[in-house]
């Protein structure tokens, strides 16, 4: 399967901003770099300026509607966000979903070597591709710390799982004390990064240290305060947005329009519905 044209566009926007990433640190900056190589101001009457929701991490959005193959294009990511970091980075994506059907769905299909979504990540990364679901990664099933060296590792959760009140988060497995990640807690020893008062062999810890790449799906559904929590408490490399219908507070990195799925047959209008 390969890319629409109006993903390509999609997918080259990614490459620019992030090669504007690359020039400079300051993520505003970068941000009106980006959008300067468009000839399109920031603030006063041009784009919003910069949103550092999740401060000092990376976070733009794809707005694409529906039918649109956001989860195509975000497979097809993956690649160019981690070609813009050190190579030594341990590849580990933090896939989230706001539902369990959709949670469901997501692992099926990236899991499914017959799938398109499957195929594009063993294309990009050499079938060094594995997808695991949360139950997988407390049992430390296929995660190591070996192992998130040498492949793609997809860890693919709900908002629920990680939105909790800070309060009540001991009540959730990913922050208690876990055995079998142990090999983690050795491998990596910035005490910095470490959530307090938390145990140092929790799932949450080891996603910490490895500061995966975070896919937001339907992120209109995560703006919370609580959702905003939840990203900090993963300790992100870089946040995609994937939805159709932005909020306010989000960095909306490309835009596409309805009439470009039309073009591509990927959606007949007009639609009436009685």
């Amino acid at each position: 399967m390969e890319l629409k044209n109006y993903q390509k566009k999609v997918i080259a926007d990614l490459q620019n901003y992030l090669h504007s990433l690359k020039q400079s640190a300051n993520l505003a900056e970068a941000w009106k770099n980006y959008w300067q190589t468009k000839d399109i101001a920031v603030g006063n009457g041009g784009v919003p300026a910069y949103k550092d929701n999740i401060q000092g991490v990376p976070a733009v959005c794809m707005k694409v509607p529906t039918g649109g193959g956001k989860t195509f294009l975000a497979c097809s990511a993956i690649k160019h966000i981690f070609g813009f970091m050190p190579a030594e980075k341990p590849k580990l994506v933090v896939w989230l979903v706001p539902s369990d059907p959709i949670l469901e769905q997501t692992l099926k299909n990236l899991s499914n070597p017959d799938h398109p979504y499957k195929q594009a990540l063993d294309r990009d990364f050499g079938g060094r591709v594995q997808v695991l679901n949360k139950a997988m990664l407390l049992n430390g099933q296929g995660f190591s710390a070996d192992l998130v060296q040498h492949i793609l590792t997809i860890c693919v959760l709900s908002f629920d799982s990680l939105r909790i009140n800070s309060g009540r988060r001991y009540d959730r497995k990913i922050y208690q004390e876990n055995s079998n990640l142990a090999d983690f807690a050795a491998f990596y020893k910035n005490d910095e990064v470490l959530l307090e008062g938390t145990p140092e062999t929790a799932l949450i810890q080891v996603l910490r240290h490895l500061r995966p790449v975070t896919i937001v799906d339907e992120s209109h559904n995560a703006t919370s305060a609580l959702s905003v929590e939840m990203l900090n408490n993963i300790y992100p490399s870089f946040i995609l947005e994937l939805t159709a219908t932005p909020k306010s507070n989000s960095n909306v990195v490309s835009y596409v329009d309805a009439r470009e799925l039309k073009k591509e047959n990927m959606v007949k209008l007009p639609v009436i519905v009685y």
